[in-house]
């Protein structure tokens, strides 16, 4: 009898504790992805239709988009300060109702950055955002955190300012301004920490290692050169037409310096092309009893001038320390494409036709290149996923007329060229 109850008691134990316990996680677990599942899907039908609904405006506010893209340079007599905008708005409530309900993978696939990360930036930028007139006295009056979701959804997902505007319920001129105005935030708050070539002794030591650990060249190597293009579909002087950055990355593959030209802009010199500039006045390093300039590596073919400070590989290596150099080069060069594949997929809009004035492109595409450093030095995630469709390929820029010929200043770039390729081949294992 006691052991009829004893086995009673166990069978009650299994299936009415551990069976049950078990139901509820698998309910609770079912509930979790049935959830995520219902608000993807919500996301997808709600873009669909805002994209379908932009389309459509789009064609019936051809000249409101053409006058707000001609008046981006924040000079809209009729749009004051305190006057309520009769603008047409089309009420989404994306921020208020869709963000604060994603789910954490969600969140960082919509915005690219993590939730605890959004709110460090809006802690960071909200000082400055809240002294905005553009924010706090037009009507409605914009929140710190909705302008920076509102920058943060432009930059990562690649699509038209119109569907950005009509996501957030703002006008498209309003839009953009929100935009430059999260951009000039960041770079008061952030751009000189992080957009800056290595000056002081101890950086310079520091990104000089750090190539020699990567590549094995010399440590005099201060940064790496790389040049893109980017379609401008917008109105205006920069119609139809390419903007060219050249940026300069560190050890570290973070952008230290830009440069930007489109059209009669893009015909200015190559960076550091011309002394004295920012190189030439970093201090020489010391490679087995020889002083070096601090240089950095340009990319070949596209007509740098070859400069002590300024270098790039052999275009026909003849001798075996030359092809040394060239391999040296070439895996940095990959390193570059690397670094831009990464800063495209972090940020889609870069990798389509922008929509916007040259001005406003630059001032996004800077702040862009600022958030990227921020975030990489946070070890913030980034997808793989997000790069499937970026190929840095189709960016090659083409060359600039090439106008400089060799004087003394090339032949004394050809011997610290030689002398970096014969140290590289006797270091070698």
């Amino acid at each position: 009898m006691a052991r009829l109850i004893r086995i009673h008691l166990k069978h009650v134990e299994t299936t009415v504790l551990l069976l049950r316990r078990r139901t509820q996680q698998r309910t609770r677990r079912r509930f979790r992805m049935l959830r995520t599942f219902f608000m993807r899907q919500m996301m997808e039908m709600h873009s669909n239709y805002l994209h379908t609904y932009a389309m459509l405006r789009l064609k019936h506010s051809q000249v409101v988009d053409t006058e707000s893209e001609t008046s981006d340079v924040d000079e809209e007599p009729h749009d004051k300060i305190g006057v309520p905008c009769t603008f047409p708005s089309f009420d989404s409530h994306f921020f208020e109702h869709v963000i604060p309900e994603l789910s954490e993978e969600d969140f960082l696939n919509t915005l690219h950055v993590t939730r605890g990360t959004f709110e460090t930036l809006c802690k960071q930028l909200s000082p400055t955002l809240r002294t905005s007139d553009e924010l706090t006295q037009r009507e409605p009056a914009i929140s710190t955190e909705k302008c920076v979701a509102l920058a943060l959804n432009f930059l990562a997902s690649g699509e038209r300012l119109s569907l950005i505007a009509e996501r957030f319920s703002l006008p498209r001129p309003r839009t953009i301004k929100c935009l430059k105005v999260f951009c000039n935030a960041v770079m008061s708050t952030l751009g000189r920490a992080l957009r800056q070539l290595p000056q002081n002794p101890v950086d310079c030591n520091s990104v000089a290692k750090g190539f020699q650990r990567e590549s094995n060249m010399p440590a005099a190597l201060v940064g790496v050169l790389g040049v893109c293009s980017i379609p401008i579909r917008s109105t205006g002087e920069a119609k139809n037409s390419i903007l060219r950055m050249e940026y300069l990355l560190d050890d570290r593959m973070l952008f230290r310096e830009l440069q930007l030209g489109c059209g009669l802009r893009a015909t200015l010199g190559p960076m550091f092309s011309h002394a004295p500039n920012t190189l030439t006045a970093i201090p020489e390093f010391r490679i087995n009893s020889r002083l070096v300039p601090a240089f950095v590596l340009a990319p070949v073919y596209q007509n740098y001038p070859l400069r002590p400070w300024l270098l790039q590989r052999y275009t026909d290596p003849t001798a075996p320390h030359e092809h040394d150099f060239n391999e040296v080069a070439e895996h940095l060069q990959e390193l570059s494409d690397c670094a831009l594949h990464r800063l495209m997929s972090r940020w889609s809009f870069l990798s389509q036709p922008l929509d916007i004035s040259f001005h406003t492109a630059s001032c996004i595409i800077t702040a862009a290149a600022v958030l990227h450093n921020l975030l990489e030095e946070l070890s913030e995630p980034h997808m793989l996923e997000w790069g499937n469709s970026v190929d840095v390929s189709k960016f090659r820029a083409e060359p600039l007329s090439d106008s400089v010929s060799e004087d003394a200043e090339s032949h004394a770039a050809l011997e610290v060229r030689d002398f970096l390729a014969r140290t590289i081949s006797s270091t070698e294992i």
